[in-house]
This record gives structure tokens, C-alpha cells and sequence, in this order.
């Protein structure tokens, strides 16, 4: 018996290039909040909600797909293009999480909607590496301190810093330009 090694890259065509969608401020917006169902990851979101309805008014939209390690639905995908203004997507943590999560937010981008993902500190290269196989490495991405999952709910709530919040009001209304490496 031999040993087939397989490389997961494979060798097709790069992905073609995901916009990011911006909008010019948050306030009074709608933003949905896409939970893929990790373990505190409907918290974490919770904490990015309370913070914007907080400091710009937003209502929040809160969607959950029910298996981390798949795509989102294109009815759930285009629900929240309908009814939101905006999304965060949480949580790009594992591998499989990432590789998902990042997936979601290249198919809610691709539909013309700004969105940010959540990440944490242990996965944060990771997840830009994900985004940039993707095609997706202009979409922003804020970061909360690992772990996120196997700690008291409150504990992931509080995870949202101010600076993570920051990161995604950047995200979802600041125009990048992309740089060729």
C-alpha cells in the first residue's frame, strides 16, 4: 500500500477579487449580526451590538446558522442583504470556523453588503490568510481576545473591547485600496 499525499490548495485559478462595500456612517443603519453557532460566538456579537446601538443607533439584527463548519445558507445570506444595511460575522476561530466564516463574509460582500468578521487573538493570521485565498483580504476583520469559546457567556460579552469595536465601525465604513504584493 502507498501514501497519496494530497495538497488542499489545489491548482486552479486564483478567486477573483472581493469588493468591500462600505457605507458612509453607521447611524440609524440596520447591521445584522451573523452567529455560526460556535460556542460564544452569539456573545461576542451581542457585545459589537450593544456597543453600535450604543454609539450610533443602530438596530441589530441578530441571523444564526445552525453548523459552524458549512456555508451559510443563500436564503440566510440573502435575507441579511435584504434586510440589513450592513453585517458581523462571527467567530473565524479554528480552522474549519475560519475557513466557513470567511466564506460567508466573501458571499454577503459579493452580494454588495459591508461586512466585518470577528476573530480572535490565537486566530487572527489565520483568518487573513483564509479572507486572502478567498479573494477577500480587503474585508475588515476585528479582533477580541482568545479564547472565546469554553468560557462563562458574560466573560465572551465582555471580550468586546473598544478597540475591536472601532475596528469594525472601520471596517464596514472605511474605502481601503488594495495593494498588489
Amino acid at each position: 500500500m502507498g501514501v497519496t499525499i494530497v495538497d488542499p490548495t489545489g491548482h486552479g485559478a486564483a478567486p477573483e477579487s472581493v469588493p468591500r462595500a462600505t457605507v458612509p456612517a453607521l447611524h440609524g443603519l440596520t447591521v445584522g449580526f451573523l452567529s455560526n453557532s460556535r460556542t460564544n460566538a452569539d456573545k461576542v456579537l451581542e457585545g459589537v451590538a450593544a456597543a453600535l446601538v450604543r454609539l450610533y443607533g443602530i438596530t441589530p439584527r441578530l441571523y444564526t446558522k445552525r453548523v459552524p463548519a458549512i456555508s451559510a445558507a443563500g436564503e440566510l445570506l440573502d435575507r441579511v442583504v435584504q434586510e440589513c444595511d450592513a453585517a458581523v460575522v462571527a467567530m473565524l476561530d479554528c480552522g474549519s470556523g475560519a475557513s466557513w466564516a470567511a466564506a460567508d463574509m466573501a458571499a454577503l460582500a459579493g452580494r454588495g453588503l459591508p461586512v466585518c468578521g470577528m476573530t480572535s487573538t490565537l486566530f487572527e493570521g489565520l483568518s487573513r490568510q483564509v479572507l486572502a485565498v478567498r479573494g477577500a483580504d480587503a474585508l475588515g476583520l476585528a479582533v477580541v481576545a482568545h479564547p472565546v469559546g469554553g468560557i462563562p457567556q458574560q466573560e465572551a460579552f465582555e471580550r468586546v473591547t473598544p478597540l475591536a469595536v472601532d475596528d469594525v465601525v472601520f471596517a464596514l465604513t472605511t474605502e481601503i485600496e488594495r495593494y498588489a504584493s
